[in-house]
């Protein structure tokens, strides 16, 4: 056989044999066509609307009256009927000290004033007794001027007599201390059997039924701040509820080292719930202006970016927005949608980038 004849044949041979085991595509046999998803969708559009412009800040709540009360008298305690977390009402006893010795004292200082007060009716009756003798000279001027004079000393004696007795009442009177205004008691000092000074701390008192807001307002909004503006604000121990209170006292400065001005809200706290203490993020409203809002179960949040799915020739596409005050159901749009564009509000299923959409009635 011919070696050019054969290498030919083997070559068509095998040609042909390739081409019979290539998978046939046009048939569709081995891949399938993707299909597009459609996303049934409800639209809102954005709208205008007057929204309050407030000043965001940091504070601190505190009790509207908060003291250390001290004690007036010295001696020993004898009654300290308070505990750690006690409610106290104004004039309530907070500690009674043995009051024996300013209780002798003061019937001392009366008995005093009774023998003072005799002494006073003697020398009056003597100048009483004297005076005509006088006009007939049947005493000497002088003489009667000594009892004249007799009769002011026991008056004196008299008059320092009753200031004794005051003063030993009011030291009887301190040796029970009572509660100046009603509040808390935060901290007990003292026990029964020791002894205090006048000066001795017993305990401290917290007003919480009002309580101040202490706020931190920048260099560069203070003069927008002034007695009377509502504040709202939230607390850790809250999250998610809104308190309010009302600018009652606008510090008069700015301090050097912060650059910002110190204001303090009161705070109604009837039911208590509010602890002095706690930190607040609080907002001072100043202004209204005219902002794009939108329902804000159109805004979609994944950490800290926002965003928004509008439908552009049937697809659906993302937009990033920024926000700022919110409302019941609705939230300011800052930047990213204009008035009168439609977003999505809902969607049966999950919008994605580039999904087609169909749009559903409102």
């Amino acid at each position: 056989m011919n070696p050019s004849r054969v290498l030919p044949s083997l070559l068509i041979g095998f040609l042909a044999g390739c081409h019979r085991s290539a998978p046939d595509t046009a048939s569709g046999s081995t891949s399938t066509s993707s299909v597009p998803v459609t996303v049934s969708v409800r639209l809102a559009p954005a709208t205008s609307r007057k929204v309050a412009q407030p000043i965001h800040v940091t504070g601190q709540l505190q009790g509207f009256q908060d003291a250390t009360v001290a004690s007036d008298a010295g001696g020993k305690v004898v009654d300290a009927p308070f505990e750690r977390g006690s409610r106290v009402t104004k004039g309530d006893v907070l500690l009674r000290i043995d009051d024996r010795s300013p209780t002798l004292t003061l019937r001392e200082a009366e008995a005093g004033i009774a023998l003072a007060e005799a002494r006073v009716a003697l020398a009056q009756g003597d100048v009483e007794r004297n005076a005509p003798l006088v006009k007939t000279r049947a005493i000497a001027e002088a003489d009667f001027r000594r009892l004249e004079a007799d009769l002011a000393i026991r008056k004196a004696e008299h008059a320092a007599q009753i200031a004794r007795r005051d003063l030993a009442r009011k030291n009887l009177t301190d040796c029970t201390t009572r509660a100046p205004f009603s509040g808390v008691v935060v901290e007990r000092f003292v026990q029964p059997g020791e002894y205090v000074r006048p000066d001795s701390r017993i305990a401290r008192i917290v007003e919480i039924s009002r309580l101040r807001l202490v706020l931190n307002i920048p260099e560069t909004r203070a003069g927008s701040i002034h007695p009377g503006q509502a504040v709202t604000f939230q607390t850790a121990p809250f999250p998610g509820q809104n308190f309010s209170g009302v600018i009652r006292f606008v510090g008069g400065a700015v301090r050097e080292s912060a650059r910002d001005m110190i204001v303090e809200a009161e705070v109604a706290n009837a039911d208590e719930r509010l602890q002095p203490g706690f930190f607040a993020e609080a907002q001072i409203r100043v202004g209204e202006q005219t902002s794009v809002t939108l329902p804000t179960a159109a805004l979609r949040t994944e950490g800290s970016r926002r965003s928004v799915f509008i439908i552009e020739k049937g697809v659906l596409l993302e937009r990033l927005v920024e926000t700022g005050e919110s409302g019941d159901g609705w939230i300011e749009i800052r930047r990213g949608v204009a008035e009168g564009e439609r977003v999505v509000v809902s969607a049966e299923g999950r919008p994605t980038d580039g999904a087609a959409a169909r749009v559903l009635q409102p």
